[in-house]
């Protein structure tokens, strides 16, 4: 039998409506892969459709590790993880509650040689950055992380749907903004993901 151990995060739980829950916290973006991965798009053996992330777009992570690797990156947008009900959050011991949110740890079981299929957790959105930190030639690199716990991986597939379905800016405006960037003293190859 493997060894199980907990890999325990300061979190915050924030409440949203009257019955959804996200998980606020940071992690080392070179660790993330030791307890998420990826749910990829794939048929099974009679042709069901399983998994729903998309194959990496190696440019844009080409694009993103580039960035990493200069000097004072930033990328401010939090990945979104999947947990199963295996993770757990505890609040701190008051358990106090300030309007819609509370500290705790959230505590992520993680057993030795697992395979990824196996592991407690799954990128709805962030493929690309977790890719790109995890090849990046820096030894670590801290990111936001909001997670929920999923019920199932419909309930997962719902979420990346809605996280993946807004319309992305238009390049002509992108291109219209970035001289603006410039004028007030910021680098134009700066990107934020």
């Amino acid at each position: 039998m493997a060894a199980v151990r907990e890999l325990k995060f300061p979190a915050l739980e924030i409440r949203q409506g009257s019955n959804r829950i996200l998980y606020s916290f940071a992690a080392d973006g070179k660790d993330v892969s030791s307890f998420a991965t990826v749910s990829r798009i794939r048929r099974e053996n009679q042709g069901e459709v399983c998994g729903y992330q998309r194959p990496e777009v190696l440019s844009h992570i080409t694009e993103i590790r580039k960035y990493l690797e200069c000097p004072d990156p930033m990328i401010p947008n939090a990945i979104v993880i999947a947990f199963d009900e295996r993770v757990r959050f505890e609040p701190s011991f008051d358990g106090a509650e300030v309007r819609f949110c509370r500290a705790g740890v959230l505590v992520v079981p993680l057993e030795d040689g697992i395979s990824d299929h196996e592991k407690p957790g799954w990128i709805v959105d962030g493929q690309q950055r977790m890719a790109a930190i995890r090849e990046a030639s820096i030894g670590s690199f801290p990111i936001c992380v909001t997670a929920f716990i999923a019920k199932d991986e419909k309930e997962q597939k719902e979420q990346f749907i809605l996280v993946n379905s807004t319309k992305p800016l238009p390049k002509g405006l992108i291109y219209e903004l970035r001289p603006r960037f410039a004028l007030q003293g910021k680098d134009t190859n700066r990107h934020e993901w």
